[in-house]
């Protein structure tokens, strides 16, 4: 695009970045791994913000989104696919290429789909991004992934989130060689900076749950315990009875039911698992995108301290706050 329609359409991002850091994030593209509403946030914002897209999910639709609290994916628009095409005609990233075309016209040619399941795909492909967003992932699609991106020598952010009903939680990962600058005021920027302590997104997911305390949480943080939880109750492809397999999961993973609950929400197995089915939910997914985003923005310019490693919304409260996993 022309200098001067790109400045003029990214001004405001411009006064409030900088042009060096809007150039950074008009070079950058972001890898989508199975969109939910929460990533379709994030998607949504970055490219706005100028930030190509490229969208990896071979899910058929629009079976996998028929829930999905997004624009993106109107319910007259799937009712239409699936008469006129059948469910297994097209895939969730074909279905969402021209929605993702439309939001951001400086952005023809850059943003792309990949409609290969990631166990097709090579460890080299996702080090081409600058920072990939996954949702749905299981631990172990997670752990490869991270292993791929820490063969190369720059940082590139690794998220993994999810929200299950009025609640949310995250995984960053900046790579062990990121840097960056702490803001220190107007105009005013720290030295760069490494982010300590560092934990890979696949040391993260090796860390026992039992010991995973700090000093302000004497017990493992129960939204954490939920987001590791369902991770593993949606890899399974059986879909086994959700009680039977979160008591076991619990008893494996050394950890009491009252994990589950806190002093604002006290649910039981059995309201868990009618959310673990239908576990979106719009606001939710809203707010804790716009947070997201805000961190890929930072990894991508170096502005800005990050969040480390963990982050976990409620909204009951309407509060987010990080926790650092560490290793044991």
């Amino acid at each position: 695009p022309r200098a001067d329609k790109h400045d003029d359409v990214y001004d405001r991002q411009i006064r409030l970045w900088g042009a060096d850091a809007q150039k950074k994030m008009s070079n950058a593209r972001v890898l989508y791994i199975n969109l939910t509403g929460v990533t379709c946030e994030i998607m949504k914002n970055l490219v706005l913000a100028g930030v190509a897209a490229v969208v990896c999910d071979s899910r058929p639709y629009p079976e996998a989104v028929r829930e999905m609290p997004c624009s993106f994916f109107h319910a007259e628009d799937m009712e239409t696919a699936a008469s006129e095409n059948g469910s297994s005609q097209c895939t969730v990233a074909k279905s969402v290429q021209p929605k993702v075309e439309e939001l951001n016209p400086l952005l023809a040619g850059r943003n792309s789909i990949e409609e290969r399941p990631i166990a097709e795909l090579s460890d080299d492909f996702f080090t081409q991004f600058d920072a990939i967003v996954a949702s749905r992932l299981t631990v172990e699609e997670a752990k490869r992934i991270s292993t791929s991106l820490q063969k190369v020598d720059e940082g590139k952010l690794f998220i993994v989130t999810d929200t299950f009903g009025f609640d949310g939680c995250a995984h960053l990962d900046f790579g062990a060689s990121h840097k960056y600058r702490r803001e220190l005021g107007k105009d005013k920027l720290s030295d760069l900076m490494p982010v300590e302590p560092y934990l890979s997104m696949a040391d993260m997911m090796s860390v026992p749950l039992e010991g995973a305390t700090g000093r302000w949480d004497k017990s493992v943080p129960r939204i954490l315990v939920l987001h590791r939880l369902l991770m593993d109750y949606w890899s399974l492809v059986d879909n086994p009875e959700f009680v039977k397999f979160a008591q076991d999961w619990l008893a494996f993973n050394k950890l009491s039911s009252s994990a589950l609950s806190s002093d604002v929400q006290d649910c039981s197995l059995e309201t868990l698992g009618e959310i673990a089915q239908h576990p979106e939910v719009s606001p939710v997914c809203a707010v804790l995108g716009g947070i997201l985003g805000n961190e890929v923005i930072k990894s991508l310019t170096g502005k800005g301290e990050p969040a480390n490693n963990v982050m976990m919304f409620s909204g009951f409260d309407g509060g987010c706050r990080s926790f650092l996993l560490k290793k044991n």
